[in-house]
């Protein structure tokens, strides 16, 4: 046990201590200490500001002194120089994947702040590692392993300043930015250019194989009636299984159990038109996998995305999130075998029966089967001097029943899984990229033909938004049946691999969020079509 003799018991934390029947499953849990520099900056101010990066270190640096079972490393050393702290807490203690592999525990990983300035994720995620090692969650460490990273984005959060959040109503005045140094890295998750996304692959993904990632947000806006909402990670090229699991089996238990347990809503994301008064449809975000949440199920794992309602005051914010963070957990606790089964099984699925099969590249949002019960405040149609018709939100909270929950997508286009995709060797910053997703990539030994499919580009769209720097690419062209010649040193990228759908979906020339959409083949092809009606996508699909 760390601990200092100069710790004292101070009484203005009386109130956070757990009382409870100590049990026999760690010496831990028999003589649990708390002091005052484990409250986070939100409890000490009474919730009226948020915590800085050095006050989250600060945190963690107390729970630390006082407990063998917290292990950290680091996730990266930001531009401005900060050390973000990956923390795994283990019963026993682990330090590193060969340990936590040996112990065939599940792995849970929990990040927040990913935008700078939703901050709830951050606090709520500090408090759930406090009632873990001393409070009373001491359980959830007994079959399962848990990563926190709760500061992703700590240049972001300490760019602070007031109402950078204009929908948390000053509550607190001072949050940071979304952006980490104007990069939204909420959508970095196929191309791979912030420094935060490298790192969180390299040192998380890659390196610790989360079986659940838990990404911790706060809504911008919509004035639902929940205290927090959520999505799985949705379901498109990547196997359904994990997706299905989580929306449909444990989404629904975390809801009932918040309810039962805190009497607080949760429910679907999403967000309605509330000029087309009473809403008959309930929409959600994009279903592409540059969102983290959406591109875990390419990699056969679940995600939940958590959103607190940006208009409760901060401190409610702060409870819900720690709600359902601790709710998963329990739910992980008593069913983190099924996880990993399910997606075990997905990655054996992938890796032998993806070839030859037709996957979707192309994507439209359906409602699910099941119409939504939608609590939300009521708005109030009125009339304007110059006749039109505006609305007033009401205080009143309403339930609208039968309300279309726009919480699915559907393949509106696909294309033909291959046995591998080739490439030139001149492409080696493609073999990088693939490689940052942990994607083998291998190169041919002599030179060879193969028959297959070649993608011929006739024209390079570009999308009227830019998103980080990029103005989109929508390619269109055609698909010819070829044999063609490859040398030695050129790529190979096999698909008999459990990644197969992360593959596809990132090199198939027509995917709505692939490479050539994140533009990374537009100068090759912009100067070849200078010269030709039609060009060769650089990427070769071996029949």
């Amino acid at each position: 046990m760390k601990r200092s003799d100069k710790d004292q018991y101070h009484p203005a934390i009386a109130a956070f201590v757990v009382c409870a029947v100590l049990g026999p499953h760690s010496a831990q849990a028999q003589t649990p200490s708390f002091t005052e520099a484990m409250m986070t900056a939100a409890e000490r101010s009474h919730y009226e500001r948020t915590s800085t990066f050095n006050e989250v270190i600060g945190v963690l640096d107390a729970l630390d002194s006082e407990t063998d079972l917290m292990h950290r490393e680091t996730l990266l050393l930001t531009r401005e120089g900060r050390d973000v702290p990956i923390v795994v807490l283990a019963s026993p203690a682990v330090s590193s994947p060969a340990q936590a592999e040996a112990s065939g525990k599940p792995v849970i990983y929990i990040q927040a702040n990913i935008h700078g300035g939703e901050v709830e994720g951050k606090e709520a995620s500090l408090i759930a590692m406090r009632d873990i090692l001393f409070g009373d969650k001491q359980h959830l460490l007994d079959n399962q392993i848990l990563i926190f990273v709760p500061i992703y984005n700590a240049d972001g959060n300490d760019a602070m300043r007031e109402n950078s959040r204009p929908n948390q109503e000053l509550s607190p005045v001072m949050t940071g930015v979304r952006t980490a140094h104007g990069y939204d890295l909420n959508r970095d998750g196929m191309i791979v250019e912030a420094d935060e996304t490298k790192a969180l692959f390299r040192n998380v993904i890659q390196r610790w194989n989360p079986d659940l990632l838990v990404d911790l947000h706060t809504t911008n806006g919509t004035w639902h009636g929940n205290s927090l909402t959520y999505a799985p990670s949705y379901a498109t090229a990547g196997d359904a299984s994990t997706s299905s699991y989580t929306s449909e089996v444990m989404l629904p238990a975390l809801k009932q159990s918040v309810k039962e347990k805190f009497s607080l809503d949760i429910d679907w994301y999403g967000g309605y038109d509330y000029r087309s008064w009473p809403p008959t449809e309930l929409r959600t975000y994009n279903h592409a996998p540059r969102y983290l949440t959406n591109y875990m199920g390419l990699r056969n794992r679940m995600a939940i995305l958590s959103e607190t309602f940006s208009h409760d005051r901060f401190y409610k914010r702060v409870h819900v999130a720690n709600v359902f963070i601790e709710e998963i957990l329990e739910y992980t606790h008593q069913h983190g075998r099924t996880i990993q089964q399910i997606n075990h099984e997905a990655d054996r699925r992938v890796a032998t029966t993806a070839i030859g099969q037709q996957n979707g590249v192309q994507f439209s949002m359906v409602p699910r089967e099941e119409p939504l019960d939608l609590l939300t405040y009521r708005y109030i149609p009125y009339h304007k001097p110059d006749g039109s018709t505006d609305f007033v939100r009401s205080a009143e909270l309403v339930t609208i029943a039968g309300v279309l929950n726009y919480n699915r997508f559907e393949s509106r286009q696909t294309a033909l899984v291959p046995s591998a995709y080739m490439f030139s060797a001149a492409f080696t910053g493609l073999a990088e990229k693939l490689q940052e997703h942990g994607i083998w990539v291998e190169t041919l030994e002599a030179d060879a033909a193969f028959p297959g499919k070649q993608f011929m580009v006739r024209e390079v769209g570009k999308r009227n938004t830019v998103q980080n720097g990029h103005t989109n690419s929508l390619l269109s062209g055609e698909f010819v049946d070829i044999t063609k010649t490859f040398s030695r040193g050129d790529y190979v990228v096999s698909m008999d691999s459990p990644l197969a759908n992360l593959i596809f979906y990132l090199l198939e020339p027509e995917s709505d969020d692939g490479l050539a959409y994140w533009n990374l083949f537009d100068d090759f092809l912009d100067e070849a079509l200078s010269l030709s009606e039609s060009v060769e996508y650089p990427i070769f699909k071996v029949r």
